[in-house]
């Protein structure tokens, strides 16, 4: 079953993946490449995680923290935004290297997406999935 867990252990995942291909890409690639895909990852990361908080805030029908709720926002599309367009324009780091990066939670949503689906068939929904802290 998808719930606000799944996207918890995805962001997980994604840094634990993240923090894997780091040392491989720059032994591959050059440093702007992997300074690249380090920000576009971090980025990403950090974008949902204050995506989930403001979600959370508007949709859930017990009561929330309001106020961790409008400091996500705040965070979220002025100053979050805002560090992306100033790594995309004034910096030199790769492009390609920060769209690499940011399509790392991507994947790994995706991957983990279809691994519970393939779960439920062929285990008819008799697999326990457990609980992140």
């Amino acid at each position: 079953m998808m719930d606000g867990d799944f996207i918890k252990r995805s962001l997980r995942v994604s840094i634990i993946v993240t923090i894997i291909l780091v040392p491989l890409i720059s032994v591959y690639f050059s440093g702007s490449v992997t300074m690249g895909f380090m920000a576009g990852s971090a980025w990403n990361i950090i974008n949902l995680f204050l995506l989930t908080k403001l979600l959370n805030m508007f949709i859930m029908p017990h009561e929330v923290n309001k106020k961790w709720g409008i400091a996500a926002g705040i965070i979220k599309f002025p100053v979050l935004y805002g560090i992306g367009y100033i790594i995309i324009r004034y910096t030199d780091i790769s492009r390609y290297g920060i769209m690499c990066g940011i399509s790392v939670v991507l994947i790994v949503m995706m991957l983990k997406a279809l691994g519970l689906y393939y779960t439920n068939v062929f285990l008819h929904g008799k697999r326990n999935y457990g609980r992140s802290a």
